[in-house]
């Protein structure tokens, strides 16, 4: 069961590939899907099974030899991964799916953040309403538990958010916020904290690091996403390892 965990993971990190320019392009959702951001040309067939093109074509797109971007490697085996471990923390395959799902999430915020400095709405949105449709799903966590995570989650962002002020416009931004509150609505009460804590914790120490080797000033950007992408997956994965 866990190979087959980790092989539905892998066809959802392919399938987010496909599609990760549409979360922030203004393109339709619905359309011919690509994998070459630079010529958009439909993918062939072939290019429906993960890693086909990459392997067959040396990492380059077959129409107009542009190098593919390096999530199309990292996105399917990352989620393959992410689905695997949450089968093992969940130890049932309906929950795993659907934490693999989320965690999965968190992975394509991180690199758009990375890759755009954006946590797209086109992600973030859905996912809070879609944790909010399954919040009766998780086997160790009540739904009361997840809706009292949404509204902590809320306040928490807020409070964040009117602090990092005193630091510039630019050091925490409404994505972040809008971020912290998906959390909230996936891992519940009170692991939301936990969550919100050891993102902004390691978020922090890197940023200082950062400063102090002088690679960064204190009103220069910093990606949170990522930390509170990794906090979340923990957090969740943690409150139900078996």
């Amino acid at each position: 069961m866990i190979f087959f965990a980790a092989l539905i993971g892998f066809a959802v990190g392919h399938l987010v590939h496909l599609l990760f320019d549409r979360f922030f392009s203004g393109e339709p959702v619905r359309g011919p899907l690509y994998e070459c951001p630079a010529c958009r040309s439909p993918v062939r067939p072939v290019a429906a099974i993960p890693y086909a093109t990459v392997v067959l074509s040396g990492g380059r797109c077959p129409n107009c030899r542009e190098k593919l971007p390096w999530r199309a490697v990292i996105l399917p085996a990352g989620a393959a991964g992410l689905f695997a471990l949450s089968y093992l923390a969940f130890d049932e395959l309906a929950a795993g799916l659907l934490g693999g799902l989320f965690a999965t999430v968190f992975l394509t915020l991180t690199l758009t953040d990375l890759e755009r400095r954006l946590l797209p709405n086109r992600i973030v949105y859905p996912s809070i309403l879609l944790a909010i449709a399954f919040c009766w799903a998780w086997p160790d966590t009540t739904w009361v538990q997840i809706l009292a995570g949404g509204a902590v989650a809320i306040a928490i962002a807020v409070l964040i958010y009117l602090f990092s002020l005193l630091f510039g416009p630019e050091a925490f931004g409404m994505g972040d916020v809008k971020m912290i509150v998906l959390i909230g609505f996936v891992v519940g009460f009170p692991a939301v904290i936990v969550a919100v804590l050891l993102g902004t914790v390691a978020a922090g120490i890197v940023a200082a690091v950062l400063v102090v080797t002088r690679l960064r000033g204190l009103r220069d950007y910093v990606a949170h996403g990522p930390f509170l992408a990794l906090g979340a997956v923990l957090a969740l994965l943690a409150q139900h390892s078996h």
